[in-house]
């Protein structure tokens, strides 16, 4: 749900009857998710609903979609994006300041590429922690490629390409944490490897976010991140695969393996899985296994990972088999799978049973 052009997602959610939002929205009415993250959702960059959102919710959510049932988010957010936010100065030494190549995250306009959440409970928006404004150069042994931005664009440069946003979420007497994340794909760059490696360290960024480092300060002026006895749930398109693509995989390695994420949904029993992407024949060769993938490439990018608190009861990947009615949602009438049909990810899902005790919130 992303255009180059500013407002023309606004334009066409307006009204109803767009096939390819009504499949999109159909796949959701057919998870019921409670709490739901959309990546590539343009809205104002500054933060807040445009109507964008509304729209969607309004038109394609709330009303059945393809045989599926309406569901209703009372609870919605649209964090400040870094995507399309110029850049004070300029950052690919051309000379100019620019969109997207001068942007604080690629974007074609403020906002182009955001993320929004969606929710059956209340998010405690007043507590909302955001790590946009963190600068690159902050982390302690970064990866920013040496020689590459100019003394001024290092200074300038942020890390996280979208945002880092915490959500705490209310149900009933107990909190628990949304940590939502679209890092940068590792790919589109030079030998320098600047998106590859910023996509590492917006990784790590998480990781650290995870484990309470003492180096971070948000935005908000407070140090640290998630303490040890408050739950989390980390969501996001986190553009990296364990097995494939061009990421630099150790620090998708540190956070699936980190002691607080929930083993048996990172990499374990409970992993999300679907029927259809086994029978699906990505264009390049891939090592990955395919009843893992999230993505038309063939990768697992995208990744719902409870902490170690929550108890896993199931969890799965929207990937509809070839004899599945609903396939119809992925793919066209000559069977082939695109992009243009819905999008080129895939919905994962993982269904979670609060801990017994409030977190520490």
């Amino acid at each position: 749900m992303s255009d180059p052009v500013p407002g023309r997602i606004r334009e066409k959610l307006a009204e109803p009857g767009h096939l390819r939002f009504s499949r999109i929205a159909a796949m959701i009415q057919r998870i019921q998710p409670d709490v739901l993250l959309l990546c590539e959702f343009d809205h104002p960059g500054e933060g807040g609903d445009d109507g964008s959102l509304d729209d969607f919710c309004r038109y394609y959510l709330a009303e059945p979609q393809h045989g599926q049932v309406a569901i209703d988010y009372p609870y919605r957010y649209c964090p400040p994006s870094n995507t399309g936010l110029p850049s004070p100065v300029d950052l690919d030494g051309d000379g100019k300041l620019t969109l997207p190549q001068d942007a604080q995250g690629f974007g074609f306009h403020h906002g182009h590429f955001g993320f929004v959440v969606l929710s059956r409970y209340p998010l405690i928006e007043s507590n909302i922690r955001s790590w946009q404004q963190f600068l690159w150069q902050e982390m302690p042994e970064h990866l920013m490629p040496e020689d590459y931005y100019s003394p001024e664009a290092a200074q300038a440069i942020r890390l996280s390409s979208k945002n880092h946003v915490l959500i705490p979420v209310q149900v009933g007497p107990q909190r628990f944490n949304l940590l939502c994340a679209h890092p940068t794909p590792p790919v589109f760059d030079g030998p320098e490897r600047r998106n590859a490696r910023r996509n590492h360290d917006e990784l790590r960024l998480l990781t650290d976010i995870i484990g309470n480092e003492a180096y971070l300060i948000d935005d908000q002026g407070r140090a640290g991140g998630i303490l040890p006895d408050e739950a989390f749930v980390l969501m996001g398109d986190l553009n990296a695969d364990m097995h494939d693509g061009e990421g630099m995989v150790l620090a998708l390695r540190h956070l699936l393996y980190h002691h607080r994420i929930h083993r048996v949904v990172s990499e374990g029993k409970l992993t999300p899985k679907s029927l259809g992407g086994r029978f699906f024949r990505p264009w390049k060769l891939r090592r990955g296994r395919s009843a893992e993938w999230t993505h038309l490439g063939g990768l697992r990018l995208d990744y719902v990972l409870p902490s170690s608190d929550f108890d896993i009861m199931n969890s799965g990947v929207f990937w509809p088999d070839k004899k599945d009615p609903l396939r119809r949602l992925v793919a066209g009438e000559d069977g082939r799978e695109r992009a243009e049909i819905s999008s080129d990810h895939r919905l994962v899902w993982v269904d979670v049973r609060l801990p017994a005790q409030p977190s520490g919130l």
